[in-house]
């Protein structure tokens, strides 16, 4: 079973790999979107903030790689989830 920290740093997997998401394919797609830098941040800063924090899921993620069992991919996918429910709720109410 997990310790608590390695439930808690994959629960900051689940975070930051849900928010590089559409950070990330906003910048692709070439599309202004919110991020820390601004409220209309340009596409080459939402990939860059996309590609922070994947950087910061894998990091989590492997320096805690000796606690990857179910009690932790759980933990990271149901956070996710949370998360991205979340995000849908706030955009899809027209916050953008």
């Amino acid at each position: 079973m997990a310790t608590p920290k390695q439930l808690l740093a994959f629960a900051g997997v689940g975070l930051f790999g849900t928010n590089a998401v559409p950070h990330f394919v906003k910048g692709v797609t070439g599309e202004r979107h919110v991020s820390p830098a601004g409220e209309d941040s340009s596409p080459e800063t939402n990939v860059l903030w996309g590609s922070a924090n994947a950087a910061v899921a894998g990091v989590l993620a492997w320096t805690h790689r000796d606690a990857v069992d179910r009690s932790t991919l759980a933990v990271a996918f149901l956070t996710g989830v949370a998360f991205a429910l979340g995000l849908a709720s706030y955009w899809g109410d027209g916050a953008e």
